[in-house]
């Protein structure tokens, strides 16, 4: 009975370990996407010294290593084939992440890889794998919710998903629009830019933020929930233990005052 309790108590730390990160990526990932938003529209000129600063320039580096982390943690949660499986599909997706990071940032670090090519390929495959990789969050989230005891996560979860697939339609149609596909290989973009591939872009950049934000809110709503789960069992051991001092007040409803 103790070996399942531990067993327990490691699941859900790891929960809250690893949907911890991927809340504090993906916060930075919406700080940036609310700040680059005006742009499409015309605005936000008096932060274009945040968007040409050297912090603005690695602030990719906590996203991209921050789900990783997340995602590798997730991973150790629970053994069943459905959770391994998605959630051992992002840890090869944030790998691929990555290396794309270490790829536009190489001249950065010194690395001497000389001219690596695929510019519009790599954009475009980084953008794919964050359509998957927000869906695939979004259900791993609204499970653990439900699983906790947060019935109404059920229909956020299906509908954060839904316009995923919706926003993951729009930009796909941008991207075979966009793409000069008479160039053959390397994928090239395509010189100009039609009235129909903007207008597409800009659709798939307003749903990319919306299904962004659902995505950050589920994660903290999941790490807040483990981290209430641990403390109800932590509070639970104590009112139990044997050896606990009688001049120790007992747990009642009011408990949490203590803390």
């Amino acid at each position: 009975m103790e070996l399942e309790r531990d067993q327990e108590r490691k699941t859900y730390r790891l929960c809250q370990m690893g949907f911890g990160f991927l809340s504090a990526a993906l916060l930075v990932a919406c700080l940036t996407q609310l700040v680059t938003l005006p742009v499409f529209f015309h605005r936000g000129h008096g932060l274009a010294w945040l968007r040409n600063s050297a912090v603005w320039h690695w602030a990719d580096t906590p996203i991209v290593f921050g789900c990783l982390i997340g995602w590798y943690l997730l991973l150790g949660c629970w053994k069943t084939r459905a959770w391994q499986r998605t959630t051992g599909l992002l840890v090869v997706m944030g790998i691929v992440d990555a290396v794309l990071w270490l790829m536009d940032h190489s001249g950065d670090l010194g690395l001497r890889t000389g001219d690596l090519g695929h510019t519009w390929f790599r954009y475009c495959l980084g953008h794919a794998l964050g359509w998957a990789e927000l869906a695939l969050v979004a259900g791993l989230a609204s499970e653990v919710l439900v699983h906790l005891g947060i019935q109404q996560a059920v229909e956020t979860g299906r509908t954060t998903r839904t316009l995923a697939a919706s926003g993951t339609t729009v930009w796909m149609l941008h991207f075979f629009i966009r793409t000069d596909w008479q160039a053959g290989w390397p994928l090239l973009v395509r010189p100009g830019l039609r009235d129909e591939a903007f207008l597409l872009y800009v659709a798939s950049i307003l749903i990319w933020t919306v299904v962004l934000l659902q995505v950050t809110a589920l994660t903290i709503a999941a790490t807040r929930q483990s981290t209430l789960v641990l403390r109800e069992m932590e509070k639970e051991e104590r009112a139990n233990d044997p050896l606990r001092s009688a001049s120790e007040p007992d747990f009642g409803p009011n408990s949490d005052e203590r803390f």
